[in-house]
């Protein structure tokens, strides 16, 4: 083997891994897992609004939106890796200031004394999950190439 058939087989690893690597990020961010997302959070965060008995249902078919949405999303996902420790951190501080954002905005809906403060709050939530992840998928595209290796 010469040096330039060498570097061409070494070129073609890395091309494939670039390949695999953008089907990743194209199936993580897909639209139709996007607003299944959405949909349950906003379904379990308006969730408190709602009396007795439908707040549990509410509680139960958000939860069955997401895990279902989620279970179909690995099923189809071309590209199967582990989650490297800095993309997990990421997701889990995105998932914080989500939180930190809903109550936020129900506390400000509570004191404005705006009627179904919770669905408003979820509202709010669930539009600022949808436009953050399209304005952070270079963030997230760079972590996953830094850290991760299909």
């Amino acid at each position: 083997m010469t040096a330039y058939d060498a570097q061409t087989a070494l070129d073609a690893i890395h091309h494939r891994q670039e390949q695999t690597l953008d089907e990743y990020m194209r199936h993580a961010h897909s639209r139709r897992y996007l607003i299944i997302s959405a949909l349950g959070l906003f379904t379990v965060c308006s969730s408190f609004d709602l009396p007795s008995p439908w707040n549990t249902a509410a509680v139960l078919a958000g939860n069955g939106l997401t895990l279902g949405g989620l279970f179909v999303y690995q099923r189809r996902a071309a590209v199967r890796r582990k989650t490297a420790s800095p993309e997990m951190l990421f997701y889990a501080a995105m998932g914080v200031l989500l939180l930190v954002l809903f109550w936020t905005v129900a506390i400000a809906a509570y004191f404005l004394g705006l009627p179904a403060r919770h669905t408003i709050a979820a509202a709010v939530t669930a539009l600022t999950a949808v436009a953050g992840s399209y304005a952070l998928r270079p963030v997230v595209g760079n972590i996953v190439r830094r850290n991760g290796h299909a």
